[in-house]
């Protein structure tokens, strides 16, 4: 199951500890940070979405898959393309709800 499912279903993804890992030589190496590159989306919806977060500042980069953080008055919000399908605009405002419980 992919994470983001995992989190829309309310699931917490399971990891085997390292007695029980098959393949304990095959850890997986430490990741560099991954750079974004900067969107801007269609300026109503950033607007709508800093008043339904009640943020006063919105970035947004691009990235695989949807993901919303938020800390005070900043929030980042991560799609893969500016123009946003239907889905992920249903999975973003699941996310910034969630984030607001």
């Amino acid at each position: 199951m992919h994470a983001a499912q995992a989190q829309l279903l309310g699931v917490m993804p399971l990891k085997l500890k390292s007695a029980f890992d098959p393949n304990p030589q095959s850890a997986m190496p430490a990741s560099a940070p991954v750079e974004h590159k900067p969107l801007s989306l269609n300026e109503q919806l950033q607007q709508d979405l800093c008043r339904a977060a009640n943020v006063g500042e919105l970035r947004v980069v691009k990235g695989d898959a949807v993901n919303w953080a938020c800390n005070g008055q900043q929030a980042q919000l991560i799609v893969p393309d500016a123009q946003l399908t239907g889905e992920q605009k249903r999975i973003l405002w699941q996310r910034i709800w969630s984030a607001q419980s």
